[in-house]
């Protein structure tokens, strides 16, 4: 298929939001990622689910792009790339995830078509060559378009896009939708830094009930809970900040570092409550009455 009936082919499918959305996982998920970066407002929360208005979108990719879970269905911004080198838009600066994994995937150079780079561009570079530094690599090289090519100027993809767009909108519209080439899944930074973790996870084994409510609405399986531990696999984590969002005793928390990738294991322990004289399970040792009798404890002390 050639370049012209991919990008119509593309033009027929409008972009939507899937049901791993956290959001749609729990009204009390405080990502508004998404709704934060679109440029037109076309995102919004109606009954309790994100929703992307179609005749606002411009089907920028800003959204798919800046989705920690990839929930949102769609293409990724159009970035120019040419003999592996990142052409630097000034209209259009990619997430940090976004160029961390572009250098994964062999592409080390930005290449700058202004005199003064923006803040924003500045700031990104900044920040990515930080992370990469604790990553173990080395800085992302910035040179000058003039140095990029010796045989001359060439027109960017999306230079390419837009030319065409105005004369074959119509014409796509009657294309089969090529909901198939759609990118939004490449964007799980876990799967490219296989011996880093992004995010620190900690449970406070006071607090924690073992109700498994992380367990059950975690996509990424990070959290997981059986007869004698609960087990913590960060690397796989996307900081959506669900579990956290949704704990009913405030026992998780999130924190964004970088480290080696570890597995954390807390014992479960087994215990007899001291009020009802049934097994319970808890992952404090010295914790000696059950959930359900320390709550009626509990509303007995209020009254």
């Amino acid at each position: 298929m050639g370049l012209i009936s991919s990008w119509l082919e593309s033009l027929d499918y409008d972009y939507k939001i899937l049901p791993h959305c956290s959001l749609y996982q729990s009204p009390r998920s405080s990502c508004t990622k998404c709704i934060d970066k679109c440029p037109e407002n076309a995102i919004e929360i109606k009954d309790a689910e994100p929703l992307i208005d179609t005749t606002k979108c411009t089907q920028c990719g800003n959204c798919v792009a800046i989705c920690p879970v990839q929930a949102v269905e769609g293409f990724l911004p159009k970035r120019s790339i040419v003999n592996k080198q990142f052409i630097m838009d000034s209209q259009s600066v990619p997430t940090i995830k976004e160029l961390l994994i572009y250098y994964k995937k062999g592409i080390t150079t930005l290449v700058c078509d202004k005199q003064e780079l923006s803040l924003s561009w500045k700031n990104t570079i900044e920040d990515t060559n930080n992370i990469l530094g604790e990553l173990g690599e080395q800085p992302f090289e910035i040179n000058n378009r003039q140095e990029l090519l010796e045989d001359g100027h060439v027109m960017t993809r999306r230079e390419l896009f837009f030319s065409w767009e105005k004369d074959l909108k119509k014409i796509a519209k009657k294309m089969t939708p090529a909901k198939w080439r759609f990118n939004h899944e490449s964007l799980d930074l876990s799967k490219y830094y296989l011996d880093y973790q992004f995010v620190d996870i900690s449970i406070d084994t006071t607090k924690c009930t073992l109700c498994t409510a992380c367990e059950i609405l975690c996509e990424k399986d990070v959290l997981q809970i059986g007869e004698k531990g609960f087990s913590i696999s960060a690397q796989h984590c996307s900081n959506c900040s669900l579990c956290q969002d949704i704990c009913p005793e405030n026992a998780i928390t999130l924190k964004q570092v970088i480290s080696r990738a570890t597995l954390v294991n807390h014992q479960i322990y087994s215990q007899t409550c001291s009020e009802c004289h049934e097994p319970f399970s808890t992952l404090n040792e010295s914790q000696n009455i059950c959930v359900g009798c320390k709550k009626k404890k509990d509303l007995l002390s209020i009254k």
